[in-house]
């Protein structure tokens, strides 16, 4: 059982608390982004894969009515993301999952898949390992993201993910290689002054114009938040 300060070890938004533990990623930018990229207002069964504390499956309970899956390798994962959503308004629209995506089986074509995957291609492995598989390609590759979707979206159905623009870009040509268009571009920079360090990427099965945007998180001071980041973040961060 997983223990963690009740007062102090959580992230505040605006309708809901994401609690952090010892095991499992705390709050991040890259989720909060791709939370708040993905429409799915009119979508009826998502999937969460990697849900870590449940941060993206709140974040679309919270501008839908679809049921979502969130799945996570890591147990403590698991028991923390079924904290966040029970102490949430949508404990009965989240069903969290520990299990693999390899092994997981989807009861109905899905209408949105989402992932913040982990992209650390690198020798050097933390030793925690719970730790280690969320940030390192390790249990997940891009591979297994693109199979699983291919086979289980449903007509027009989209798949979103984050990752750093090299890996992105990778990631497009094969996407497309097996029959998944990129749709939608964001392309994310730290601050003005800086160059794309991240790209959320949405595909579906149908091949459509790219429409392709940039924005800055930050201006150019620390914590002066563009006026695109806070449009982008503004139903959930508290700040924006």
């Amino acid at each position: 059982m997983m223990t963690f300060n009740m007062r102090s070890d959580y992230f505040r938004f605006k309708q809901f608390n994401i609690w952090h533990a010892k095991d499992v990623m705390k709050v991040g930018t890259d989720g909060v982004l791709v939370g708040a990229f993905v429409k799915c207002d009119k979508a009826k069964y998502i999937l969460d894969i990697g849900t870590g504390s449940g941060l993206i499956a709140l974040m679309l309970a919270q501008k839908s009515d679809a049921m979502i899956s969130a799945i996570d390798i890591n147990e403590s994962a698991c028991e923390l993301a079924e904290v966040n959503v029970s102490r949430s308004n949508w404990q009965n629209q989240i069903e969290v999952i520990n299990t693999t995506l390899q092994k997981y089986k989807a009861k109905n074509k899905l209408d949105i898949i989402v992932s913040n995957p982990p992209y650390f291609r690198t020798d050097v492995i933390s030793p925690n390992h719970k730790r280690a598989i969320a940030r390192h390609s390790i249990e997940l590759c891009s591979e297994d993201i693109i199979e699983f979707a291919v086979n289980n979206l449903s007509q027009g159905g989209q798949l979103v993910v984050i990752y750093p623009t090299e890996q992105a870009e990778d990631f497009i040509l094969m996407s497309k290689a097996k029959g998944l268009y990129l749709n939608r571009r964001l392309n994310i920079k730290g601050n003005f002054n800086t160059s794309v360090v991240r790209v959320i990427s949405e595909f579906s099965n149908v091949d459509s114009e790219i429409l392709e945007s940039t924005i800055s998180i930050e201006k150019e001071k620390r914590h002066d938040y563009s006026d695109e980041f806070r449009a982008l973040t503004g139903s959930y961060y508290l700040k924006t």
